[in-house]
């Protein structure tokens, strides 16, 4: 990549591209960013100038810096966490008038963030549910359901029809109602497969939304992952004043 050669120093043009990558969450938390020499080779820059750039990020707050091991992307940077309260009925609701259709059901490794939540065993395998989402205006939503193995033994893909809502049939299947659910909102972009199933270029932005659903007594059910398209899926929170 050829940078500036303008009144702008070379290492704040550095910052500044490795901090809107960060921000736009294609350097995720915790990731590894590319070594001074990558760097270096990459931007055409002497290492002094990459130092000096990692540097302030450091200072920002941006990255940390592990001794032998390289420089990585502060986990939560630039997130102001902001704590929203709702109920499972509306979670029901959001998806009355959308339709599902399935992909695939099988059996894989869980991302290590799903692993945490459904408290799994090491190489412990989940039942992985991939399906589309869609409304009359088109495919807006590919979602990523995990069922721990006792669930996901349980469920056919017979039973699946477009009009299933997956929160309700978890709860017929376990004969017990999910009684609270986390929710993160997040940023990414589409791989090629996903933009295969959403009719969409590759790399285009998506609203991410995951969710991890409980049982009364606290014990995690089910996890999801969902990736929507913004020009079809709009999130609305109405506001009161208690």
């Amino acid at each position: 990549m050829i940078l500036n050669q303008g009144p702008t120093p070379l290492y704040y043009q550095i910052k500044s591209i490795l901090k809107s990558r960060i921000l736009s969450n294609e350097f995720k938390g915790n990731q590894r960013l590319p070594s001074e020499s990558e760097l270096c080779i990459q931007y055409n820059v002497s290492r002094a100038t990459v130092r000096q750039a990692l540097s302030e990020m450091v200072r920002e707050g941006l990255i940390y810096r592990d001794q032998g091991r390289g420089s990585f992307v502060t986990d939560g940077v630039g997130l102001k966490r902001l704590s929203l309260k709702g109920t499972i009925q509306n979670l029901i609701a959001a998806g009355e008038g959308s339709r599902i259709k399935v992909v695939e059901y099988r059996q894989v490794q869980p991302p290590p963030n799903i692993a945490k939540i459904l408290k799994l065993e090491t190489k412990q395998n989940v039942y992985q549910l991939g399906l589309v989402r869609s409304i009359p205006k088109g495919t807006f939503a590919y979602s990523f359901i995990y069922f721990p193995a006792s669930l996901g033994e349980m469920i056919s893909l017979e039973e699946l029809d477009e009009t299933t809502e997956i929160i309700t049939f978890v709860e017929g299947k376990l004969k017990t109602s999910v009684h609270r659910a986390n929710q993160t909102i997040d940023i990414g972009f589409a791989d090629k497969i996903l933009a295969r199933h959403l009719f969409i270029k590759p790399k285009t932005p998506l609203l991410i939304i995951e969710r991890d659903y409980y049982g009364r007594n606290g014990a995690p059910l089910f996890a999801s992952i969902t990736y929507c398209r913004p020009d079809l899926y709009k999130y609305r929170i109405e506001l009161t004043r208690t």
